[in-house]
């Protein structure tokens, strides 16, 4: 079997209503898929990172390989290296993905099957929400979105915060107690501020038991997360941005966070595994970020499914509830969260186990990218 043809799917959905965090807001989502077409009348699809100008300039990197050559051709369409200097990152996530569809289409297999031992058969999701929007009164607008999260069954969330130490102070007081203790409660700061305010609003967020901070400074500020860790008792988590490389050498080796939240658009399933094998050896907590369309919650749901308890933690990954019209929309089968338990079933079909739809692509596609 070869490699014919790769299509990039750049697409994008406007939103009802805008929503923002602490560096910005939107009024649209938007992904990256990536379709591979092969000799045999196999497709796969990723979503996530294509291969970028070095796919574009050396599509022999990748045209006429096996799709077996995955994790080859995942760290050939890397930078070569220079001098004394390594190669560089990775950028072809979302190709890489779409690979390992292929072969488990080809083999008749899921994806969990080719990472190596399925652990569980599923995985327990948290709920991401409560994003900033055009409330008048944020605290109160907060808590009643929060009151609705749980009625509908989830029994984990994260909510942003980042908006300034007042605020944030009391938008999770309110948020803690529209909710109850029995919930879990995590935040996420996206990199909104240096280490000595963090220090500060840590300590004012430690008494409402929050199962993480996420990102209270920028994801490469290695010292701050030092001095974080030392001084706070939250548990800290970052990672969503970077490859997996550097998250290994940063964050796992030193144990510098609890916990790491790669996302599979930046180290697709090669770089997930060798990540994965890396947390477990270390005993930090891998719990990805999750941002795009189900095809990529499909691929993370395989990918957790290999991953073990690690300080009595289940697998868990993050699965976005805020609006998006893109997200559902483009494959056939649904991907729900089952009330009685609080987890999500990994698809069993091979591949991914889900089914795109070209129309739904076609519709929301912005631009269209074909090498051949």
């Amino acid at each position: 079997m070869k490699i014919t043809r790769v299509r990039i799917h750049q697409i994008e959905g406007k939103l009802k209503e805008r929503f923002g965090w602490s560096l910005n807001w939107t009024g649209v989502r938007t992904a990256t898929l990536v379709e591979v077409n092969t000799d045999e009348g196999i497709t796969g699809w990723g979503d996530g990172n294509y291969g970028g100008e070095r796919l574009l300039t050396h599509p022999e990197l990748v045209i006429g390989r096996s799709p077996f050559e995955m994790e080859a051709i995942f760290d050939d369409l890397r930078a070569p290296a220079a001098g004394q200097f390594d190669r560089g990152v990775p950028t072809s996530a979302g190709l890489d993905v779409a690979l390992w569809d292929i072969a488990g289409r080809a083999l008749g297999k899921p994806v969990s099957a080719l990472l190596g031992h399925r652990i569980s058969g599923r995985v327990r999701p948290y709920c991401t929400c409560m994003y900033r929007k055009d409330w008048s009164d944020p605290a109160a607008g907060l808590a009643a979105e929060a009151r609705e999260w749980v009625a509908r069954g989830h029994r984990i969330l994260k909510m942003k915060i980042g908006y300034g130490p007042e605020m944030d102070v009391e938008v999770v007081r309110s948020v803690r107690q529209a909710i109850g203790p029995d919930t879990g409660l995590a935040v996420d700061a996206n990199c909104g501020y240096d280490d000595g305010t963090a220090v500060a609003l840590g300590h004012e967020l430690e008494r409402f038991n929050l199962l993480w901070w996420e990102e209270p400074v920028w994801a490469h500020d290695l010292q701050g997360y030092d001095r974080l860790r030392r001084l706070l008792r939250i548990p800290l988590a970052s990672g969503e941005t970077m490859p997996a490389d550097w998250i290994i050498r940063n964050y796992v080796q030193p144990r510098r966070v609890h916990i790491v939240q790669p996302d599979l658009d930046t180290v697709g399933l090669t770089g997930g595994r060798r990540l994965a094998y890396m947390c477990a050896l270390n005993e930090v907590r891998l719990i990805p970020h999750n941002w795009g369309t189900h095809i990529r919650t499909a691929a993370t749901l395989h990918w957790m499914s290999n991953f073990p308890e690690v300080d009595s933690w289940p697998a868990m990954f993050e699965f976005d509830q805020t609006e998006s019209p893109i997200r559902e929309t483009v494959i056939r089968q649904k991907i729900e969260m089952d009330l009685s338990d609080g987890t999500i079933a990994v698809p069993t079909g091979p591949g991914l186990g889900v089914d795109v739809i070209p129309e739904a692509v076609e519709e929301f596609r912005t631009h269209l990218i074909t090498v051949e």
